[in-house]
């Protein structure tokens, strides 16, 4: 495998990013291509009707994503999200959640990335976005 992308070598080694942190994302592995995060769901992390607010689902998705598409662009490119398509097909009331970006296609300009929420072998969510390279 190549070196990792400078700022994944720093996510790697952080394990999160300010924001990351503040949600509880935790890192759990990064290979290029791919990347693995997991969620402790927590109380901070319910919507007004007991079940876990949707865009904490989409945060971890985003960023799971967003890592895997980083592990494929030069040390000078960035990325940056141009669009995602969810699909929700399970309520979340707490657990632990893992989610797994995977890039499908990696052209000159965009990333085509795959993701996927899992809670005890049955899936959560299902997500394809596409990232700019920067």
């Amino acid at each position: 495998m190549s070196e990792l992308h400078p700022a994944l070598a720093a996510f790697a080694a952080e394990r999160s990013s300010a924001f990351t942190a503040l949600v509880g994302i935790e890192f759990a592995a990064i290979e290029r291509g791919l990347c693995t995060l997991r969620l402790p769901i927590d109380d901070k992390h319910f919507n007004s009707t007991g079940r876990v607010h949707g865009g904490v689902v989409f945060t971890l998705l985003d960023s799971a994503m967003g890592a895997s598409a980083f592990s494929v662009l030069e040390p000078h490119e960035s990325t940056a999200t141009i669009e995602c398509k969810i699909n929700y097909t399970r309520a979340v009331t707490g657990g632990v959640l893992e989610c797994t970006g995977k890039v499908m296609h990696a052209g000159t300009r965009t990333i085509v990335v795959d993701g996927e929420v899992w809670q005890d072998g049955v899936l959560v969510a299902k997500c394809l976005g596409t990232f700019a390279r920067i």
